[in-house]
């Protein structure tokens, strides 16, 4: 006789989750002021706001992390208490969070299986083929070629997200949280997501989908919620809004979408401040070159993987190169290290700004004083920091900044994404560097968060700087840059500038061979 596995009780699909009156306070922070927020079985609820608005209060509050100072939460009819991350799984809420909340060292099928209890022999040994075929189950209605052996570590961003639904599903859960899912997805992914997301909306599923890329709240929700300052300040039906609509009601202001801002105007100049000639790395970037001009805006475009964050770390000395030139000004530059591209004038801002762009256990202030620590010695000779004179710069940075932090003394792991990438670029500003590489700067920051970053960018350049642009979303390399560069499986591939730069065009040039 075999032990049974067990399994996910049979949970009849939720009707309604309501969020009622929520308060969550922190140390000089109201993070939920009365937040009310209805959550309907069988359809996709967008959920939206600036950085700092509520969002993610309100989904550790769902995932039973935190606990409301005030209200209530309501599940078809019945108030719930959500005393931790258990109780919710065991409610049938599932969460598949920005930053993946997975095992990689685990397998697929032990990731879908994780914390519903393996099926097992007598004495305690996991019936492995059961549990690939039960991780193949819930992955085939997923539409996901997955082999439920892989180890998690080698698939992609895309697939392990997939991964994450699929253990929702095996735990039969009624409502699934996405918190910005789509991050460094490619076009086809995304569609593939969508897809997954509208068939399990159409088995009466509840879906909150929580993304700042608009495109995507119009192409999978059904309804969206707004929130500000903690509150919620909208509700409606997405097929009733326009883009400039949801914009007004997120900001609480009119801002710009960035397909409709005015487009820079290439500079009349033609000084050099970067040239970049033959920069290649053996299976990942090949002879790419390309000119940087004194006053301009230079967009990179290109799928996930076509070298682009690869061909910038090159120029920037974050990679060695196996060959290449950099100019700088006219002045060829040895550039080996990232120590040696500072020195060059050239600064990468990195994508992933929790692990390659700030320390996240240090100070605002200590962040943006790093890379320039000895302009702030108490004496020339000595090693020590002059707080006063550092607090004062980064005081004067998070004022032109608009830096939502409570004390430039609190660490940087404390501030929304938003926020956070904000100090990564304060810590640049005023470095002196000619040459200024912003790789997906406004990944995970709100509509009027994305302004200021391009507004940044415009007055960099207008200062004769010259400032490199990669982003994933070409609608704001249409309306940011003056020129553009397409890369595809490693090189440079076409030039777009003025208004030849269209959405159309990048798109194509990415797909086209």
């Amino acid at each position: 006789m075999t032990a049974a596995a067990p399994t996910a009780p049979p949970r009849a699909r939720l009707e309604r989750v309501e969020v009622r009156g929520l308060l969550k306070q922190y140390p000089g922070v109201v993070a939920l002021d009365g937040a009310n927020v209805t959550i309907e079985g069988g359809s996709v609820l967008g959920l939206l706001g600036k950085n700092g608005a509520g969002k993610s209060t309100l989904i550790k509050l769902l995932a039973g992390v935190v606990q409301p100072d005030a209200g209530e939460m309501v599940l078809d009819g019945e108030p719930i208490t959500l005393h931790d991350p258990h109780a919710a799984t065991a409610l049938g809420f599932s969460f598949v969070h920005q930053e993946l909340a997975d095992v990689p060292n685990l397998s697929v099928a032990e990731n879908v299986g994780l914390g519903l209890g393996y099926p097992t022999y007598p004495g305690g040994i996991v019936k492995r083929r059961v549990l690939k075929r039960n991780a193949r189950t819930v992955l085939d209605r997923l539409e996901a070629d997955i082999d439920p052996s892989t180890p998690l570590s080698r698939l992609s961003i895309a697939q392990r997200r997939l991964v994450m639904i699929a253990h929702g599903l095996a735990a039969n859960a009624g409502l699934f949280v996405l918190d910005e899912p789509t991050a460094s997805l490619t076009d086809d992914e995304i569609a593939h997501l969508h897809r997954v997301l509208r068939t399990l909306r159409d088995e009466g599923v509840a879906i909150v989908y929580v993304s700042h890329r608009l495109d995507e709240i119009f192409a999978v929700t059904d309804r969206v919620t707004v929130m500000r300052d903690g509150r919620d300040v909208f509700h409606g039906e997405t097929s009733a809004l326009d883009k400039q609509q949801l914009i007004e009601h997120i900001t609480g202001t009119h801002v710009v979408a960035p397909e409709q801002r005015r487009r820079r105007v290439s500079p009349q100049g033609t000084e050099e401040v970067l040239r970049v000639e033959g920069m290649s790395q053996p299976g990942i970037v090949h002879d790419a070159s390309f000119s940087l001009r004194a006053g301009e805006l230079l967009g990179i475009a290109g799928l996930v993987g076509a070298g682009r964050t690869e061909l910038m770390r090159l120029v920037s000395g974050a990679d060695r190169a196996a060959a290449g030139r950099v100019t700088v000004r006219g002045q060829e530059r040895r550039i080996r290290s990232p120590h040696d591209g500072m020195a060059a004038g050239i600064v990468l801002l990195p994508e992933d700004r929790k692990t390659q762009g700030a320390v996240m256990n240090f100070s605002v202030r200590k962040n943006i004083t790093l890379p320039a620590m000895s302009r702030y010695r108490v004496a020339p000779p000595l090693p020590l920091p002059n707080q006063r004179r550092e607090r004062a710069a980064a005081l004067d940075l998070v004022g032109r900044l608009n830096i939502k932090v409570a004390d430039v003394e609190q660490p940087a792991l404390n501030l929304s994404g938003g926020n956070q990438q904000k100090v990564v670029l304060a810590k640049w500003l005023d470095s002196g560097a000619d040459v200024y590489i912003f790789d997906e700067p406004t990944h995970g920051i709100d509509v009027e968060g994305k302004e200021e970053v391009y507004d940044l960018m415009a007055k960099l350049a207008d200062q004769g700087r010259g400032v490199i642009f990669i982003s994933s979303e070409f609608t704001e390399l249409v309306g940011v840059c003056n020129r553009v560069l397409v890369m595809r499986d490693g090189r440079l591939v076409k030039e777009f500038e003025g208004e030849a730069i269209s959405d159309a065009a990048l798109v194509a040039s990415c797909y086209s061979h």
